[in-house]
């Protein structure tokens, strides 16, 4: 029974947050330090990301990661979704949602929008 189980999970295992956020760094282009730093996090908390396969950021920190990735819809969507993560239909997220259909990438004009509209920030 428990060969079958393991058999199952191998079968359908799906890559780890950590996996598909650095195939889309290592897809960019940019080094580890233009993105943390573009997103403001410090190299600490980025090697904590690198290095621990199972650490999963604030949902915050992953949405500023992607825009500094400038994802596309489906990928933000994706690494979202390894985090756990989704976009819901609150004005914040709608804000996120309009922000990658238009190809807003700049997280300054982004955070005007979010808090003209909503009174938050990434």
């Amino acid at each position: 029974m428990n060969k079958k189980i393991c058999e199952y999970l191998n079968c359908n295992k799906s890559k780890s947050f950590n996996e598909i956020l650095f195939s889309y760094i290592d897809k960019s282009g940019h080094k580890d330090s233009e993105i943390y730093k573009k997103v403001d996090i410090d190299r600490k908390l980025f090697s904590k990301i690198r290095c621990n396969n199972n650490y999963i950021p604030k949902r915050k920190i992953i949405i500023k990661l992607c825009l500094a990735l400038e994802l596309k819809r489906n990928e933000f969507n994706n690494l979202l979704n390894s985090a756990g993560y989704s976009l819901s239909n609150n004005k914040f997220d709608q804000i996120i949602s309009y922000c990658l259909d238009n190809n807003i990438y700049d997280l300054k004009q982004i955070n005007q929008y979010l808090y003209t509209f909503c009174n938050a920030s990434l």
